[in-house]
């Protein structure tokens, strides 16, 4: 999953760019390194496939989201 400007990433099945407070991501239940983002409208019409889970929270990939504060 490729993240654009920091806080954006494109929806892997109609192209369209979203915030990442806003995408879902399809992952494998068995295989973590697959992540597809998905945006709300795609999400709607195929749900969640069998074998794999969502996630729809992934604002902590946010570029600098992981300062540590002193």
């Amino acid at each position: 999953m490729d993240i654009i400007d920091g806080e954006k990433v494109e929806c892997s099945r109609c192209d369209e760019v979203t915030d990442l407070e806003e995408v879902n991501v399809l992952g494998k239940r068995h295989n973590r390194t697959y992540a597809k983002p998905i945006c709300d409208d795609c999400l709607d019409g195929i749900g969640v496939p069998r074998g794999y889970e969502l996630e729809r929270d992934v604002s902590y990939l946010k570029q600098g989201s992981n300062e540590t504060h002193s």
